[in-house]
């Protein structure tokens, strides 16, 4: 009984880890948080977020293989189609898995693949998490309680209202604000006023 309790806790906790990693991308994508949170921060707790989330989904994995009140066995979790339970939306959550696992792994690699190889492979993100709520929803064995029932319902309204506002700010970025006049160079294409040429020239007599 421990066993189901933790990897339907797991499996919940890996739901929401990619709720808030799928989220925050977007916000950030948004320009919603402007110039607040610098880019390597924002990075850092967006990886975090999907790093747990896979971690969390490893533990759901491992309880179900071992837990005697639903069995699964490898082919079941691995292989789309094997289950004998609810074949469909466990087929969902196999998709998700490997999507999520190429999409943190690439996004390891972004360096070594380069930024335009791998920003098509993390857009990857949204459809796995239209999966992983689909998963959630049919094969969850807690959809049925109300909490869980609006947690799907908030998390799934929310992301889609954020794709909506990626969508229309495309191409969008907040202009970082102007430096005070004090702290500018001066310009060398503007030329000195004779006034001040004088006064230097005298200064420089005395």
């Amino acid at each position: 009984m421990t066993t189901w309790i933790v990897l339907r806790a797991a499996g919940i906790g890996a739901y929401l880890m990619l709720f808030l990693s799928v989220s925050w991308g977007l916000i950030g994508t948004t320009g919603i948080l402007g110039k607040r949170v610098s880019k390597s921060s924002a990075t850092q707790v967006h990886q975090f977020m999907a790093t747990t989330g896979l971690f969390l989904l490893a533990i759901h994995l491992g309880g179900l293989l071992v837990d005697r009140f639903m069995p699964f066995g490898l082919k079941e979790l691995l292989v789309p189609m094997q289950s004998t339970f609810k074949p469909g939306a466990v087929t969902f959550g196999i998709v998700t898995m490997y999507v999520m696992v190429f999409v943190i792994v690439t996004s390891w690699l972004r360096r070594p693949i380069g930024t335009k190889r791998w920003r098509p492979t993390h857009a990857l993100a949204v459809p796995a998490f239209t999966l992983a709520f689909l998963h959630g929803v049919f094969a969850g064995t807690d959809t049925v309680r109300p909490a869980m029932w609006w947690t799907y319902v908030a998390t799934g309204l929310m992301v889609l209202f954020l794709v909506v506002v990626r969508g229309l700010t495309a191409g969008f970025r907040p202009e970082r604000a102007p430096r005070p006049a004090h702290a500018r160079p001066p310009r060398a294409d503007i030329a000195p006023e004779p006034m001040a040429v004088a006064l230097a020239g005298a200064v420089e007599a005395v």
